[in-house]
């Protein structure tokens, strides 16, 4: 799947099926809705390390990025990048990652990394993972205004975009079970 065609925006409340670097998920369903708009999605694709292993390195890569460590954004952003690259389809996907572990420009790896966090958005709903809940947020700050996305094991919000002025800028829109 081209990455452009990951543009559009995310609206809570859908029943989504959406193709993540080049692999058709399987339509989620809503489970229930939570009072603040936040909704679960109940994914139908099976676990796998691969998908783990990026999960994991994405979630790493975040919280690099919520300390603006560059040399920490650079070596996770790399082994993001390996993780990537194993997964049939997710080759766009891993020269993102790619461009943010070579970056030396904390704004651009960050533009980089919202796009990024919308593939990985699409491959983490099309996995049933057997861990804790996985929050996806949403700034509407970021991207000059259009809003953008990220994953997170915390429900507290910790925005990615722009920890250092507003890194409680954001909501949760879904959570993924």
């Amino acid at each position: 799947m081209k990455i452009n065609l990951f543009n559009s925006t995310l609206l809570a409340g859908l029943v989504i099926s959406v193709a993540a670097c080049k692999q058709t998920s399987k339509p989620v369903q809503e489970k229930t809705t939570k009072p603040d708009s936040a909704k679960t999605i109940v994914a139908k694709v099976a676990y796998t390390s691969n998908t783990a292993d990026v999960f994991n390195n994405y979630i790493g890569l975040k919280n690099q990025f919520l300390k603006s460590n560059m040399k920490g954004i650079k070596s996770t952003a790399a082994m993001l990048e390996n993780k990537l690259a194993g997964i049939k389809g997710c080759t766009e996907t891993a020269t993102l990652a790619h461009q943010i572990a070579t970056g030396d420009d904390i704004k651009a790896q960050r533009d980089a990394f919202l796009i990024l966090s919308k593939d990985v958005i699409g491959l983490i709903k099309g996995a049933k993972f057997k861990s804790a809940h996985i929050y996806v947020d949403f700034c509407p700050m970021a991207d000059n205004g259009k809003g953008g996305y990220w994953l997170s094991v915390n429900k507290a919000i910790e925005n990615p975009y722009f920890p250092e002025h507003m890194k409680t800028c954001g909501q949760v829109k879904e959570q993924i079970n």
